[in-house]
């Protein structure tokens, strides 16, 4: 696995060179193999803002407090029937708060297109490499980070979280405003390399994206294949502000 994720990386002109950890000043020996446990280490406080966009039945939910058992979650999802699931779920829980709605790169009212698996259910239409079958198209809420934000009075976000079947980048596009401040501290998105969904946006626009405003890749995760070809993983992206070298 760890020869496919070089081979990709080095696919978009990049290297992982694992440093020793008298050069970085701290013992990098661990980083890779918990997203969480490396969130951590960039974390400057007990109490992180998370935003869980995607929330779906709150897998999300139950990592994040069991890793920051005093995080306050701001948990996002817009379909009606999955959100039902997510508020039997966490809705008892203190400082979790649940929105019945998706983020995007603008506000109003899009279909999502609700798949028999719900976590499939996407803004973006099932390509080659999906599963499941769309059984209604609902037409649901859409806010923008930054608006949410302004609304909530929202100063700072630790993590923001992103798992929305392919509309990450629309998502990051919304917060524009709070990335620019250098109001957000860490990204952890999925990843997706096959055709999954149409219209979907490459790795490669993504980290431009992320890394022209200020954001580093710390790690990929662990690796799905389909068809003996990567198709997805997990990537935790730190700013600037937050590493060693800034510090």
């Amino acid at each position: 696995m760890k020869q496919e994720l070089h081979r990709i990386i080095r696919k978009f002109g990049y290297d992982i060179v694992r440093f020793s950890p008298s050069i970085v000043g701290k013992d990098v020996s661990q980083l890779g193999n918990d997203p969480l446990d490396d969130m951590a280490a960039f974390l400057r406080n007990d109490r992180p803002m998370v935003f869980d966009v995607g929330a779906n039945v709150g897998q999300s939910i139950r990592g994040f407090r069991s890793r920051f058992p005093r995080c306050i979650i701001h948990s996002f999802e817009p379909s009606p029937a999955t959100f039902d699931t997510l508020t039997q779920q966490a809705s008892q829980l203190k400082d979790v708060h649940l929105w019945n709605c998706a983020l995007g790169s603008v506000s109003g009212q899009m279909t999502l297109l609700e798949n028999s698996h719900s976590d499939m259910s996407s803004f973006l239409p099932i390509s080659k490499f999906g599963w499941g079958e769309v059984i209604d198209e609902t037409l649901v809420e859409v806010k923008t980070i930054d608006e949410f934000c302004d609304d909530q009075h929202i100063e700072w976000i630790d993590i923001l979280k992103s798992d929305t079947q392919g509309f990450d980048l629309e998502v990051f596009k919304g917060a524009e405003r709070t990335i620019r401040a250098d109001k957000i501290a860490l990204i952890y998105c999925e990843i997706k390399f096959s055709d999954m969904y149409k219209g979907l946006p490459s790795f490669a626009t993504i980290y431009d994206f992320l890394t022209s405003r200020g954001f580093l890749l710390v790690s990929l995760y662990k690796f799905y294949y389909q068809q003996q070809l990567a198709s997805w993983t997990d990537a935790l992206f730190v700013h600037k502000t937050f590493t060693q070298a800034s510090a």
